[in-house]
């Protein structure tokens, strides 16, 4: 594996209420039953959200709706024991309940609808490359904590995030359109248009289309290139096409794209030790801009037919995603290359992501409420990732390309991954009171990869293969305890795991490297409690969690290049909290929280970094979000809601670092606020993103991520006022 590591974040190869706890007011009828009760699909089959004996968030179309969601940021970190590491635009890393070690290989599993999208494979960046989707048109997200490999399969050590969009209905004409627009305190301005169409074409086939652009504010500055560097564009859409030839039968295909144009990080130059600002509090200085340009795709067909007692689902499809992004290394190579060549150069990567993922996933499933309900399957999985970069010289004042020192090298890694499984999952419902979920997953995966380097910094031109195999089964056991139809108290042990693979490595590398990674598993340990009390005006749920992982995957430095290797042990536990009151009509109260101790407990690799007792990177002890919604009629047509919540995210370390360790991070907290009005068909809406102008840190890079000794800091948006204005038909 011969990738270059330049800033820890881009990695190398390898409704405020219902967002804890929906409360059924809250929830259109599309997401429950004639009663408001939240439905999931958590086990692939729908359920009330109080029977799944897991942890599962829930975030409707009203909850993102109150928050102005845009991106994961809005709502994510709202979520028990859920946080995001984040630097740019488009390389956003997901974490849960702790499970983290700033690997490459993703921690949490993401699907849309039936398709798992990313990459499964920890040699295609894929821990940092999370799909960011534009969250206009969902039925709802779905977030599960703790290991579903039962399921979902791979990468799902954490958990998983599940986005159900809205499917076409054959009942009627629908439309919603929103338009916004945003200023961000030390930045600039930005906008926002989102519309979504249904449209019936007979009584068995119909059709819905959604679109969004949006322009995002920069307030990043730099002495050189301008202000507000880190302004972009993301735009896209979706349409999706049913028909239903019989009662039986139904049919429907979707296309999804969208596209991420960042043109530069939200990082700030801070000094490697104290972590102060050394060229302004939202400044930073580059030599060349940085653009990040991501472009996902999701191709999916989806056939169901009821057999009567029993449901037969397939579900085949083809995602892509493909990254080309710059960044500036002069920090890292400027003073070798000034020193060698005697003039002053500077560095820049040209990196290049390409993913091809194609899935078929086949399940049988009894219908109906029964004494025994289950599911079989088979999945397959055939992936083809490649990661290509460039170390360019460029003069170390203009930025511009230096031809007589370039390429100064170029490292390319190209992998294949196969994966064949098999699952199972029962329930049995032995009273109406005792129920017993048990599921297993046999996985097999195959891969191969061919690592290729060159130029005179890497010792001229190499090429080199690796193959690696692995299998692994998982599985979960849940007893649950019904006393009535508002009460569960459950336990869960369930095991996830993240495959191993080849470390395609040149001759030259040492041998102390490994040229093979292991499969990583966590084994999770779970009790909890969901009830809804007073006739459903509180509702509560409590999780005590405990997770053993093994072979936790790490990204190591070997001479600038980063290779995957495994670590020891680490352990998560920990505990969360999701409260929701309505005391008065109109009046929700919400709060939800974690505590969480998650750590190492053997040393890692030397050449990691990190020893038995270190915290696991960017996790803190103590986090959570307190909310208050309010709604009152206006007159007989209108209504008008009030809304504050407030978000904190505790001290916490940074990644592990052999050559300065983790840097202490501290807490910091952020105020949100709304107020609107709505009437007939049409709303308008008044908010204000982190009221107190917090300076909170969310990600530290490397030394050499910034110029003049300095590191790279990304740092949460300033202040933000806004205004939206929807209509719904």
């Amino acid at each position: 594996m011969m990738i270059f590591r330049v800033r820890a974040v881009l990695l190398a190869s390898g409704a405020a209420i219902a967002l804890a706890s929906p409360s059924p007011a809250e929830t259109s009828a599309a997401d429950g039953d004639q009663q408001g009760e939240i439905v999931v699909t958590a086990q692939k089959r729908e359920e009330r959200l109080i029977d799944v004996p897991q942890s599962v968030s829930v975030l409707t179309p009203q909850a993102l709706e109150a928050v102005h969601a845009e991106r994961f940021a809005d709502y994510f970190t709202r979520l028990p024991s859920a946080n995001i590491v984040e630097d740019q635009a488009g390389q956003t890393r997901l974490i849960l309940r702790g499970i983290n070690t700033g690997g490459v290989g993703a921690t949490v599993a993401t699907y849309v609808d039936e398709t798992p999208y990313g990459s499964a494979t920890s040699l295609a960046n894929g821990a940092i490359l999370t799909p960011d989707i534009d969250p206009f048109d969902l039925k709802r997200v779905e977030v599960l904590r703790g290991p579903q490999g039962t399921l979902y399969g791979a990468n799902s050590l954490g958990g998983l995030v599940k986005y159900v969009t809205v499917a076409p209905s054959t009942d009627a004409i629908h439309f919603a359109g929103e338009a916004g627009v945003e200023s961000v305190d030390h930045g600039s301005t930005g906008w926002s248009g989102r519309a979504a169409l249904n449209l019936p074409v007979g009584d068995a086939i119909a059709i819905r289309g959604s679109g969004f652009y949006r322009h995002d504010p920069g307030y990043i500055d730099d002495p050189k290139l301008g202000s507000d560097v880190n302004d972009g564009k993301t735009y896209g859409g979706r349409v999706s096409l049913l028909v239903k030839p019989t009662d039986r039968l139904t049919l429907r295909g979707t296309a999804f794209l969208e596209n991420i144009r960042s043109n530069g990080s939200n990082t700030i130059d801070v000094d490697a030790v104290t972590l102060t600002p050394i060229v302004g509090r939202l400044a930073h200085s580059r030599t060349v801009a940085e653009p990040n340009n991501v472009d996902y795709r999701i191709y999916n067909a989806t056939a169901a037919y009821d057999l009567g007692s029993v449901n037969l689902i397939s579900s085949s499809s083809w995602g892509t995603l493909d990254q080309a992004a710059i960044q500036d290394a002069s920090g890292l190579y400027g003073p070798l290359l000034t020193d060698a060549f005697g003039q002053p150069l500077g560095a820049l990567v040209n990196q290049g992501v390409l993913q091809r993922r194609f899935t078929e996933e086949v399940r049988l499933a009894s219908s109906g409420k029964r004494r025994f309900e289950w599911t079989v399957g088979g999945f397959y999985t055939r992936e083809r990732n490649a990661i290509d970069q460039t170390l360019d010289a460029i003069d170390g004042n203009s930025g511009s390309r230096v031809d007589a020192f370039s390429p100064l090298a170029t490292a390319g890694e190209h992998s294949k991954y196969h994966e064949l499984a098999a699952f199972a999952n029962a329930t049995f419902h032995f009273t109406r009171q005792f129920d017993l979920t048990v599921g297993g997953r046999y996985s097999h995966n195959r891969q191969n990869d061919v690592s290729t380097s060159g130029g005179a910094l890497v010792g001229g031109d190499s090429q080199v293969t690796g193959h690696s195999r692995d299998h692994v089964f998982t599985y979960a056991i849940a007893p649950a305890f019904k006393p009535n139809d508002h009460l569960t108290i459950y336990a869960r042990i369930a095991r996830g795991y993240q495959p191993g693979g080849p470390n395609a490595l040149p001759p030259a590398a040492p041998n102390a490297v490994p040229r093979e990674f292991a499969p990583s598993t966590t084994l999770n340990y779970e009790v909890g409690v969901k009830s809804e009390l007073i006739d459903r005006l509180l509702s509560i749920e409590l999780t005590g969690f405990w997770i053993d992982w093994k072979d936790i995957q790490l990204l190591a430095d070997v001479g600038g290049f980063g290779v995957n290797t495994n670590g020891g042990k680490a352990r998560s536990k920990g505990v969360e909290l999701s409260a929701t009151l309505t005391p008065l009509a109109g009046l929700s109260l919400a709060a939800n929280g974690a505590y969480i101790d998650a750590h190492l407990t053997e040393d890692a690799p030397a050449l990691v970094g990190g020893l038995d007792g270190d915290p696991l990177p960017y996790n803190p002890h103590w986090s959570g979000t307190l909310s208050a919604d309010y709604m009152h009629a206006i007159g007989s047509r209108a209504d008008a809601a009030f809304g504050v919540s407030w978000r904190y995210t505790g001290r916490r370390r940074s990644d592990f670092d052999a050559s300065i360790g983790q840097h202490p991070l501290g807490a910091f907290g952020q105020l949100y606020a709304h107020a609107g009005v709505s009437f007939d068909r049409f709303r308008i809406d008044a908010f204000v993103r982190n009221l107190t102008d917090s300076r909170g840190i969310t990600n530290v890079g490397a030394l050499g991520s910034a110029p003049n000794g300095a590191i790279a800091a990304a740092v949460v948006r300033p202040r933000s006022f806004g205004l939206t204005v929807g209509v719904r038909y």
